[in-house]
């Protein structure tokens, strides 16, 4: 007696020992969706067609545990429905970042990429050097007389269409190397008439070759810096 005592202690630990070992780590979560729920009824088993049971009674436990079941269902699908909208939210959030990530990385390779074709950047002294070639220039001693105030104007400048402008300039650059300056109201009327003569040359563009173009306009800069310190409008 003693040793089937001694034998199922044995067994009973050897079967608790073996209970007691370490389980595999359970995988990550992932959404339940339940099965599809078997009607019971038509299915074509039991007495009546009532899913197997023999009695009224049990039909009517049959009903109920069914009806257990699918509410069962429903909270478990809508569980799963949860999981799922917020692992769709988090989708997206994501593709959202690396859209935004890759734009940000195409302009900045864009913008570098026109950086390089542009050439390196221009120096303070070189942007001052070109603003002073670009800076409107006075009369030279070749294009107005200092003593007379008479004008050398260029060949598209002696047109006839430009005469009665010439001639008002004229007469204001005489008093202007009399005085060494125009009063406010002769440097108005100056103005007025270099910008009309710019403006008459704006329109024969197309029927003046591009050398005569550029240097009529600039010596029209240079008279109205001459006259009223300030630039064609």
């Amino acid at each position: 007696m003693r040793r089937l005592i001694s034998g199922l202690a044995l067994l009973t630990i050897t079967c608790t020992a073996l209970g007691q070992q370490q389980q595999p780590a359970s995988p990550g979560y992932e959404p339940a969706v339940p099965a599809p729920s078997v009607n019971a009824y038509g299915g074509g088993y039991g007495y009546g067609g009532y899913g197997g049971a023999t009695t009224a009674a049990g039909s009517s436990m049959n009903g109920m545990a069914n009806v257990i079941s699918s509410k069962g269902d429903y909270n478990l699908s809508t569980s799963a429905a949860a999981v799922n909208m917020t692992q769709a939210e988090k989708q997206e959030i994501e593709n959202r970042q690396l859209y935004t990530d890759t734009y940000f990385e195409m302009r900045e390779t864009n913008k570098a990429a026109r950086e390089n074709e542009r050439g390196p950047k221009l120096t303070a002294e070189q942007l001052a050097r070109i603003a002073h070639e670009k800076a409107p220039k006075p009369l030279s001693p070749g294009e107005m007389d200092a003593v007379s105030g008479h004008l050398n104007w260029p060949p598209a400048l002696q047109q006839d269409s430009y005469a009665l402008e010439r001639a008002q300039v004229e007469r204001l650059f005489a008093s202007y190397a009399r005085l060494g300056a125009l009063n406010y109201s002769d440097r108005t009327k100056a103005r007025d008439l270099i910008n009309g003569m710019n403006q008459e040359l704006k329109d024969q563009v197309r029927d003046i070759p591009a050398p005569d173009y550029t240097e009529s306009k600039n010596f029209l800069k240079s008279l109205m810096y001459t006259t009223c310190k300030c630039q064609l409008s």
